[in-house]
């Protein structure tokens, strides 16, 4: 988000803003603050107290957040209420209204939570901020929390035991009685979690790489575990578990003495046998960096050996084959490794390595052998795959420069409509003549029409936007109700045919309401309405409520929703 203050409460549509507006209005903003330059704190005052932060960079939003339930757009009236009354307090943003004397501010400027606690911090002493540390870890489980997991590195007793400990102490506080974890407070954990592991990353920059590894193992490993029995909707306990891997993964592409190599190298295999990561893409990972690390004849059998016996499914087997070739590769050379290619090129990502050294060495008659090949193998199962194959055959032209080839493999991928790997539309416009051009693009036209795709509409609508034939545009519009597709194309014709496109608008309404009920489709459908106004159409919109009152009189929360706009 980056987007001026009145520009922002324009995105929060009527409803939203005046009940912002009332808000701010009647002093439910109870309290406003500076965190740091440009960041602020409000707690808004609703059906309980929500918490808004607000980040704003020369005089543009660059981030909003509310605490509050409200999931049916970004922007909610506790946010607008917290920016209207940014804009009363700092100079340079417009007054958007009057505000009630019931909010009081301050004459002069104040300062921000960030600079008085520094001031605080010069002045009280360091045996009184240690004593009210102690009382507030003893009094305060969520501060204890924080406060350890921030400074664990700090003491003697640091290892993986005690983080481990602290990832259970973290999981334990936030169940419920039932023992599960509930999405409200899965967030808690995550955000404690990952202090953990950002000391582990300045671990990293400081190359204690076995303090890092220490932290990042027990948190994968815990935090695994804690999905059977948490709602991770947000993902809050995913993402902490794939830092930890990523921290892993770049331990193991530093320059590490044989100790530290040859202890995580360890510790990756004895995960992997024990299948703690089983079922999820960590397992894999695991064997990505077992083969980083690898740097002997032994370990590379043993990292071969989980290779070739690893349980799973078509992609996770072409994973293992791509594996395969990098240790072979890392360990035999690059002969040994282009034999194994040879033999595996029913794996997608080594037939594109043969076919990128094939293009790179000149050996284009390879190459067409290669992409042919691949087309002929997955044209059945993989379509989509054989298309890429279909690409590849056209990059191979356009290196040879032959004008017939790219034609014929350009078009067949833009008819297809399936693949944007390139611009095909704009490969076939360059090599083709242009006293051809006209009759070429309507034979495209033509043929596209006779497909059937689903995507036909799509890679129509591309050609008339290129050759802007907007009378053209406009009637493939007004071949459907689809209300996204129409908003989808509403910005190359709402200049020329305003009106055309509130007729559409309004018919896409008519027909969604018939087909959905429930409050978040009315919603969805007045959301349109106000498309339909932003194209000067207000009686026709005026006109669409009044029918849809006498269609539905019974749709209490449509009428609710009608009455907002």
């Amino acid at each position: 988000m980056n987007i001026s203050i009145s520009q922002f409460l324009q995105t929060a549509g009527p409803a939203i803003l005046d009940r912002g507006r009332d808000y701010f209005k009647n002093g439910h903003v109870i309290s406003f603050e500076e965190i740091q330059p440009g960041e602020y704190e409000a707690v808004v005052e609703g059906t309980e107290d929500y918490l808004v932060n607000l980040t704003v960079i020369n005089g543009s939003l660059e981030d909003c957040s509310c605490t509050c339930p409200y999931d049916f757009g970004s922007v909610c009236k506790h946010i607008v209420a917290a920016v209207m009354y940014l804009q009363k307090e700092e100079p340079g943003f417009q007054e958007p209204i009057k505000e009630k004397k019931s909010v009081k501010r301050p004459k002069a400027k104040k300062k921000t939570i960030s600079e008085q606690v520094d001031e605080m911090l010069g002045s009280i002493s360091h045996d009184d901020l240690k004593e009210f540390v102690k009382k507030q870890c003893i009094s305060d489980p969520a501060f204890r929390r924080s406060f350890i997991s921030g400074f664990l590195y700090k003491t003697s007793e640091e290892s993986p035991e005690m983080y481990r400990e602290q990832v259970k102490g973290i999981l334990r506080s936030a169940k419920g009685k039932d023992n599960f974890i509930s999405w409200s407070r899965v967030g808690m954990v995550g955000k404690a979690v990952n202090t953990m592991l950002e000391i582990a990353n300045r671990h990293v920059s400081d190359g204690n790489f076995m303090s890092a590894i220490g932290i990042c193992f027990p948190v994968a490993e815990e935090m695994v575990k804690a999905l059977d029995y948490a709602d991770d909707s947000d993902g809050d306990i995913g993402e902490n578990t794939n830092l930890a891997f990523d921290i892993l993964a770049q331990v193991s592409e530093s320059d590490l003495s044989e100790e530290v190599r040859l202890h995580l190298f360890e510790q990756v295999l004895k995960d992997y046998k024990k299948e703690i990561f089983s079922g999820w893409d960590w397992q894999v990972n695991l064997l990505e960096i077992a083969v980083q690390l690898a740097k002997t004849e032994i370990e590379a059998k043993k990292v071969m050996s989980l290779l070739s016996t690893h349980s799973h499914y078509e992609y996770e087997s072409e994973q293992m084959t791509k594996l395969e070739y990098e240790l072979i590769r890392k360990m035999s050379g690059e002969a040994e490794a282009e034999k194994f290619i040879e033999q595996n090129l029913d794996n997608p990502d080594l037939r594109r390595n043969a076919l990128e050294k094939a293009i790179r060495t000149g050996d284009f008659e390879k190459a067409e052998t290669l992409a042919r090949d691949g087309i002929s193998q997955d044209s059945e199962d993989k379509p989509g795959l054989a298309k890429e194959w279909y690409d590849w055959l056209l990059r191979i032209a356009m290196k040879k420069d032959d004008r017939g080839k790219i034609i014929e493999y350009a078009r067949y991928l833009f008819v297809d409509g399936f693949r944007h790997d390139q611009d095909y539309y704009a490969i076939l416009k360059k090599h083709t003549d242009k006293s051809e051009w006209q009759n070429f693009v309507e034979g495209i036209i033509s043929e596209i029409r006779k497909k059937s795709h689903w995507s036909e509409i799509d890679v129509i609508a591309k050609i008339y936007i290129e050759e802007q034939w907007w009378e053209r545009l406009l009637e493939l519009v007004s071949g459907t109700k689809h209300l996204p597709y129409i908003q989808h194309y509403e910005k190359y014709l709402s200049d020329l045919y305003p009106a055309e496109l509130a007729e559409l608008y309004e018919k896409g309404i008519v027909d969604y309401l018939k087909r959905m009920t429930g409050r978040n489709h009315y919603q969805e459908a007045c959301r349109y309405m106000r498309r339909i106004i932003k194209l000067g159409a207000r009686k026709r919109v005026n006109e669409l409520i009044l029918f849809l009152r006498r269609e539905y009189p019974q749709r209490r929360a449509l009428l609710d929703e009608l009455n907002k706009i």
